[in-house]
């Protein structure tokens, strides 16, 4: 239901490899129904024209159900070995298939953004034998509905002789003995058409292999449908997005601690674990059968109990692998007591901002500087301060060394104010405080206002929706007939400034407004000197409410018909030209940043807690089957419950949600990759206490920064350094985030490199690789790729 990082991709395809989950061709699960007619009768509509191209080799299938896919799927199977896919698509609550007339369209090579393919098969329903046939199967069913189901296939277009009919029943149901039976009995009775158990990729196989290299290919990216109902559950879905990049960061500082003391192995067993905690979490559906109807019931609350536990456990783990390996780290490295150790598992240097507790007698130190870093003061705790200092300059995949020392004076107090303008060397940006938003965002670079002065709301302001009850209407489930929903927009509203600051970084602005059901939101507005940023971090305690309701952030640039591009896990999207058809176009799942481009402006919104957004307008339940024009407002879409069934019925409580907000002349997609890496990743750190060190022992690494891993190309993103699965060697595997083909050169200091190896991305391996020097190795990068690299290494205990 979200869009997963590659490497959760990776690691659910590594556990389907080591179960063998991959459908064996013994397995008799193909048989496929229709439900109504009236849906029967749209399939039967002309298909769209497709381009022609030639098909590539068979692998191993996957299998899955829900409706539209992130355009990365297709990258993410093929480096995996996975050429062939098969959708036994639940159609439930939109127009997918009436739209895309994919199911009566298959097969067709569907190409990632890295130019791989799989075969894909988009089947009408995954129970087809239900639904044509019935429970148990009925032979006079089947003679009325096989010749119908077969029609569809009767087109120009449709050059085989068999098809795929997939799925007995509908799930979490028994079996009956008589579908082992039925296609025996349907076979003695009548010669056409011939039914034959099958395994998914013996029947993809036989129907491709009809075609010959006449099977057209689509490309494009899915746009989500189901992907709305993690909205339903806002918290616990920002606390998973939050850990799957702690987790990232866990696994290759948990790597580093065997590389440089061979004696201590990653704990793999609490690293698996912890990804299968996410993956569990990410499961499309997030609650029971009667979530919505039967909130209440034992059924609904002990279901969505262990699904959020999923995303508490897996944040949990992530935090202990992380601060376990720092302290781990913190041994072999020659500093001592009061050293305060700040981490980057990113392969480029960065800078970035870091929180701690601090007696009030103490500061902090960069020795490499010789300065003291200034830092802004959170909260006072009376014993304690909780502050934030910027840590300039963190060696890639490295760390840096900071001291915490005695101070007889105080640090100055904040300077405070009470304007509602505020200026850094990039923006200029009025408040309005009755909003809690922003009236204007001026870019001096540019020399152009950001903010659509004309858009009834304010830029960044809070959006409560209602009006989704009256059922049956279009926003709760597609219907030629349903009306279109009677939503309402409610814009926060009785604002007022609480506080701006003058901080160490630049300003920081604090608002406080409520709106319907949401007694009060505080919006903190952080303006930035050395970096052209603005975020927003906004505090929303809202009530508890049944009622269909949709919660929003607005940021409404100025531009009238704009460009919009948003980053997936493998590439960059225009919805309004790499869609395939029948894609989603009401709402989009943006892994890192979402642009809007117009007329030498390039605005981008980076929403790091929640994925969802709707461009141009709200999700009004128009499910157009074309992205059009539209204005150039982005949408935050944190919160709706519009499901019926699986999700939670109402949400209520604490929410925070951060945005960062960025501007240039044009969208330059690897570089805003970076920066939302960077913003998604943040800086970890480790405190040495007496308690650690008695002694101030040198140990193997220095005392003041060091990198681990060099990367030549910083258009390219070390995504994983593990164990390699099978115990033997270690695995890195890389991202592209640039646009051309280049080689790449790798180095560590902690490598003596044997064997180096590249491979899919299931570890197997593929072809060798150029070593450079004794410590490095050599890849090619092809646009949008990932590369899996395996390497046979005599540990360097020392450097």
């Amino acid at each position: 239901m979200k869009t997963h990082t590659v490497a959760e991709q990776q690691r659910a395809i590594e556990a389907i490899r080591k179960q063998q989950l991959y459908v064996p061709a013994e397995y008799a699960n193909l048989l496929t129904g229709f439900p109504a007619a009236e849906t029967l009768i749209r399939s039967l509509y002309p298909s769209a024209n497709f381009s022609r191209e030639h098909g590539t080799p068979f692998n191993y299938a996957n299998i899955t159900d829900v409706p539209s896919y992130s355009w990365s799927y297709a990258s993410v199977l093929a480096s995996a070995g996975i050429h062939i896919l098969l959708s036994g698509c639940n159609n439930f609550r939109a127009p997918v298939l009436e739209q895309g007339q994919l199911n009566r369209n298959s097969p067709f090579w569907w190409q990632g953004p890295d130019g791989q393919k799989v075969l894909f098969w988009y089947s009408r329903m995954y129970q087809h034998m239900q639904m044509l046939f019935g429970l148990p199967p009925d032979m006079n069913a089947a003679y009325y509905t096989l010749p119908i189901f077969m029609q569809q296939y009767e087109h120009a277009n449709y050059h085989g002789d068999a098809v795929v009919m997939y799925g007995t029943q509908v799930e979490n149901t028994d079996l009956f003995p008589q579908q082992a039976t039925f296609a025996g009995e349907w076979n003695r009775s009548y010669a056409y058409p011939r039914l034959q158990y099958s395994g998914f990729y013996d029947a993809m196989k036989n129907v491709a292999q009809r075609f010959g290299n006449d099977i057209p290919v689509v490309r494009g990216d899915g746009g989500p449908y189901w992907e709305d109902g993690i909205g339903s559950d806002a918290l616990y879905a920002a606390i998973e997005r939050n850990a799957e990049a702690r987790g990232l960061s866990a696994e290759k500082l948990a790597t580093l601690t065997s590389l440089i003391n061979p004696k201590l192995a990653p704990n793999k067993d609490r690293l698996d674990h912890m990804w299968t905690n996410m993956l569990l979490m990410d499961e499309h559906t997030w609650d029971s059968y009667n979530s919505v109807s039967e909130p209440a019931s034992q059924e609904a609350v002990q279901q969505l109990k262990i699904k959020d536990s999923y995303a508490v456990k897996a944040a949990a783990q992530a935090d202990f692998l992380t601060r376990d390996s720092m302290a781990t780290l913190a041994n072999s490295i020659s500093a001592g007591q009061n050293s305060l150790i700040v981490f980057n598992a990113l392969n480029w240097s960065r800078t970035g901002l870091v929180s701690l507790d601090l007696n009030h007698d103490q500061e902090i130190f960069d020795p490499s500087t010789g300065t003291v870093i200034p830092y802004e003061v959170l909260g006072n705790h009376g014993s304690f301060l909780h502050v934030r200092f910027v840590a300039q300059n963190i060696p890639a995949v490295g760390y840096k060394v900071f001291q915490i020392r005695h101070e007889d004076s105080a640090p100055p107090p904040a300077a405070t104010s009470h304007t509602t303008v505020l200026e850094s060397p990039y923006y200029r940006v009025t408040l309005d405080p009755e909003s809690g938003a922003v009236l204007s965002i001026y870019d001096k670079q540019l020399q152009r206002e950001l903010v659509n002065r004309q858009s009834p709301y304010r830029f960044g302001q809070y959006l409560y929706v209602t009006g989704g009850d009256h059922g049956p209407n279009k926003i709760l489930a597609f219907s030629h007939v349903h009306p279109d929903a009677k939503l309402q927009v409610h814009a926060s509203h009785s604002g007022k400034l609480i506080s701006v600051e003058r901080t160490p970084y630049g300003w920081v602005a604090r608002m406080k407004s409520t709106d319907t059901n949401t007694p009060e939101i505080t919006t903190e507005i952080q303006l930035f000197d050395h970096e052209k940023k603005i975020e927003f971090v906004e505090d929303v305690d809202k009530k508890e409410v049944t009622t269909k309701e949709g919660v929003y952030f607005a940021f409404p640039f100025a531009m009238q018909q704009p460009q919009f591009q948003y980053e997936i896990q493998t590439g960059v999207v225009d919805p309004a030209k790499d869609m395939y058809p029948g894609a989603g176009h009401e709402w989009f799942s943006v892994q890192h940043w979402v642009s809007a481009q117009q007329n030498g402006v390039s605005a981008t919104v980076m929403p790091l807690d929640a994925p969802l957004v709707t461009l141009g307008d709200i999700n009004r339940g128009q499910w157009p089957s074309q992205f059009g024009q539209r204005t150039g407002t982005i949408f935050s879409y944190v919160m709706n419950n519009y499901w019926n069934t699986n999700y939670r019925a109402a949400q209520g409580g604490h929410f925070r949600f951060r945005y960062v907000i960025t501007s240039t002349t044009s969208t330059n997609a690897a570089a805003l990759s970076r920066m939302g890496w960077e913003e998604m990743t943040p800086l970890e750190h480790d405190q040495i206490t007496s308690q650690d060190k008695a002694q101030d022992v040198p140990g193997p690494l220095s005392g003041k920064q060091d990198s681990f891993l060099q990367v030549s190309d910083s258009n390219v993103l070390l995504d994983t350094w593990k164990a390699a699965e099978d115990g033997n060697g270690i695995v890195l595997r890389f991202l592209d985030l640039g646009d051309t083909t280049r080689t790449v050169t790798v180095r560590s200091p902690l490598l003596h490199v044997q064997q180096v190896w590249q491979t899919d991305a299931v570890e197997r391996n593929q072809k060798p690789l150029p070593h450079a020097g004794i410590n490095g190795f050599q890849f090619t990068m092809h646009p949008h790729e990932i590369v899996t690299v395996k390497i046979f290494s005599q540990t360097k205990k020392n450097k």
